[in-house]
């Protein structure tokens, strides 16, 4: 059963290996005894939605929790209020870290239909000789709930543990793709009597005499390599 407390703390773990946070990352179960250092991001859900699927049967709801993630950044003043624009730049890019972030977990995107919505805010503050800002991002994560997750089982009830780290362990980062090779061994291009050392698709080669490939060469191809940024 996917819930909104699951999604919480399971956001937390995926900001803290996607964004410049690290460590700084709090969810509601973990409010800090705050080191003082920034950027610092809470993450707490204010809202839950659930719209019945229908009449008949048992019940069944896409369900819409709010995750509300807020971000706050700490920059020195800079003559000429140049502090403001850097902030501005700070906030942007904690923002895309953040998307990037949830999109690509595994362990979050596996619960979800959908984002039906990404809502942000930047407030920016340059009073005193530091300048603060807050990014408020709104994070609407749409699952399904049936009637499986409401029914209760035979047996006493006990509280399920959910463990958030233990959810995330052992999940590989995802590589940019870098490259792409596509190589032709054709049906309708064949050496009839040639055998081949090393071909491409060894499998899918035909035993001369043949009179249709694969025959284990390489007819054609095309690579292409991806710019990373």
């Amino acid at each position: 059963m996917t819930t909104t407390s699951e999604l919480r703390q399971i956001t937390a773990e995926a900001l803290k290996v996607g964004t410049t946070a690290g460590g700084n990352v709090f969810a509601a179960r973990t409010w800090p005894t705050w080191s003082g250092s920034y950027p610092i991001i809470w993450v707490h859900s204010p809202a839950e939605d659930k719209e019945s699927l229908g009449r008949q049967g048992g019940p069944q709801f896409t369900v819409t929790a709010t995750i509300r993630i807020s971000a706050r950044i700490q920059l020195k003043a800079l003559p000429k209020n140049a502090a403001a624009a850097a902030m501005i730049l700070a906030l942007e890019e904690i923002q895309r870290q953040i998307e990037r972030a949830l999109i690509n977990f595994p362990p979050l995107m596996s619960r979800l239909q959908q984002f039906p919505f990404i809502r942000s805010e930047m407030v920016e503050s340059d009073e005193g000789d530091q300048n603060l800002g807050e990014l408020v991002m709104d994070v609407g994560m749409e699952f399904y709930q049936g009637p499986e997750d409401f029914y209760l089982l035979e047996g006493p009830l006990v509280p399920e543990l959910f463990d958030p780290a233990a959810e995330v362990a052992g999940v590989q980062p995802i590589v940019p793709l870098e490259g792409l090779s596509v190589t032709n061994d054709l049906l309708n291009v064949v050496d009839s009597t040639g055998t081949y050392a090393d071909p491409p698709f060894p499998d899918s080669v035909i035993p001369a005499p043949r009179t249709v490939g694969p025959d284990g060469r390489s007819e054609g191809g095309l690579s292409f390599e991806f710019p990373q940024e």
